[in-house]
Order: C-alpha cells, then structure tokens, then sequence
C-alpha cells in the first residue's frame, strides 16, 4: 500500500480537533450504526467495523450525520451507476496519455490527503473520456475510504494542458451528478481547492464550478499563479517534484495507484447499492435544476 498512514504528530493534531472522539467511543457509535442499518430495507447490511469507523471519522464523529451521508452514498449508486461502472488497465493506461487522478502518498502536518488531478498534452480529444475520468475519481474515494480514516482532503488540479474540449465534456448534468456520487455521497471533509498553472478561460471554469457547490466551498477554492503561492497551502516534503517538492515522483504515483486500482479490481465491481424498490417514501430536493448542455454557456 503505498498511502503512508498518519504519523504521531498528524494523529496529535486531529486528536486535538473539537469533534474528536476516543477509539472507544467510536467503537459504540459503529455497533449502533450497524443495528441502524440492519433497520433499513432499502440499505444493504454492512458488517465492516473499519470501513463504517472510518465513515463516521469523516463525518466528524456525528452519528446523525453518518446516517445521512451513508443513506445518500449508497442510493447514488442505484440512482447513477454509469459513474461505478468496470474499467481495465488497458483503458487506464490508455487514460493516462490524456490526464490522470491520484492521492499523493504523504499525508499534510494536518493529517489531510491530496487528491490531484493533472492534465497532459494532447491533440487527440477524441479520446478524452469523461465518464473513465469520473469512474476512477470515484473509485479512488472508495479505496480511501476502505484504507484509511478521511479526516480531511485537498484537492489539487494541475490545467497546464486542459483543452476547452476537455471543459465542455462536463456538462451541468454531468457535473452536478458527479459531485453528487462524492461531495454528497462520501464523508468527504474537503478542506482547500487549489487550481495551478491555470488557463485562459480559468474565470469561466471557476464560475461554473461554483454553481455547483456550497459557499463553505467556494471561500475555500484558490487559484494559483505560481508555485511559490500554492506552497503557502501545501507543504514542499508533501509535493512530488514536478512541483518543487521533495515527495516523490508523480509518474510512480500514477503507477501505484492504478496497481491499487487493479488490486481491488473485484472489489470494486461488487459494491453494493441500494435498492430503491424498498426505499422508504421521502423525497428529497436540491434547489439545482442544471439539466442540459452548455448551449447557453459563454466561454471567452
């Protein structure tokens, strides 16, 4: 496994947060979650102590919460399972020639995993596929949330070679479904968006990625001009070198996590869902009516 767990001193700081809680007290807070779930038809029965503890540390140790998110994280995908869909490493590596999504091995002081995306040069958008790029994204989460506890993340998106083609395959549905599957559906604590070597039409991207998140969100997204700034964010020992920093190598953190994508292969192909037949009548609004294309949208 190549994610380097928390250290004394990360494992210090997140102690020190308001909402922690003792081993012992999260280890009650799992035994009622599980005979939660037991009580719900449409949710599958999990039994995992570890992936349902990790769960609730993402969602700050609040039981009310953790039923909320893990209700919505498994009715998304029943609602849109073309985002958990199968992949090879063929296509993966295929992938690779066009961007790539990984989580950096070193953790911050903070505890907190980056998740970077990149984006590589390439006169062929024809074989930009979006929906491989949301599936791994996803997967991704999945396999952080199986291995380790989500106190927090950073994402990093590196546009140096992102084409306008690249933008317009997210459309608004496309989009706001996608954060749905993992903003809404993932005890995913996000702490900072950073944007580096940005593009043009950066103002248009950063203006439509806004329609679809929180404010707590947008106060939290920064745009980077340089790489001296984002080191303000993000710690040189955590960066690989394409960035200045002295953590590793960015290529072998691509290779390791498709290694772990294809490790778990099966796994991820079996998880579980809900079965809306036997959901409990409730409906649910999210004031976002995106549906469509970007027809209407103006890009400079």
């Amino acid at each position: 496994m190549y994610l380097i767990p928390p250290n004394e001193t990360q494992i210090a700081y997140v102690k020190n947060e308001d909402f922690y809680q003792p081993l012992h007290r999260l280890e009650e807070d799992v035994t009622q979650l599980m005979e939660w779930l037991t009580k719900q038809p449409h949710l599958p029965n999990i039994t995992d102590r570890k992936w349902l503890a990790h769960f609730i540390t993402g969602c700050k140790y609040n039981l009310q919460r953790s039923k909320q998110v893990i209700d919505s994280y498994f009715v998304a995908r029943a609602e849109f399972p073309e985002f958990f869909g199968s992949f090879t490493r063929e296509q993966l590596k295929e992938a690779t020639k066009q961007g790539s999504v990984c989580l950096f091995p070193k953790l911050t002081p903070e505890g907190n995993r980056i998740f970077c995306t990149t984006t590589r040069q390439s006169s062929d958008d024809e074989k930009y596929d979006v929906m491989l790029f949301c599936q791994v994204s996803i997967a991704i989460l999945d396999l952080q949330l199986k291995v380790e506890p989500m106190y927090g993340n950073i994402i990093l998106y590196d546009l140096k070679h992102i084409r306008l083609a690249q933008f317009m395959a997210f459309t608004p549905t496309l989009t706001k479904n996608l954060l749905k599957c993992c903003i809404d559906s993932f005890p995913l604590r996000v702490k900072t968006v950073h944007y580096i070597n940005p593009p043009k039409f950066m103002s248009r991207l950063i203006t439509f990625f806004k329609l679809f998140v929180s404010n707590k969100i947008r106060d939290r997204i920064f745009v980077h001009d340089s790489l001296e700034d984002l080191y303000q964010y993000i710690p040189k020992d955590v960066l690989p070198d394409i960035y200045g920093g002295s953590g590793g190598n960015l290529e072998k953190y691509e290779e390791d996590m498709l290694e772990l994508l294809m490790a778990n292969k099966e796994w991820l192909e079996a998880r579980p869902k809900a079965d809306l037949s036997k959901r409990p009548e409730h409906t649910k609004t999210d004031g976002l009516d995106m549906n469509g294309t970007f027809k209407q949208l103006q890009i400079d």
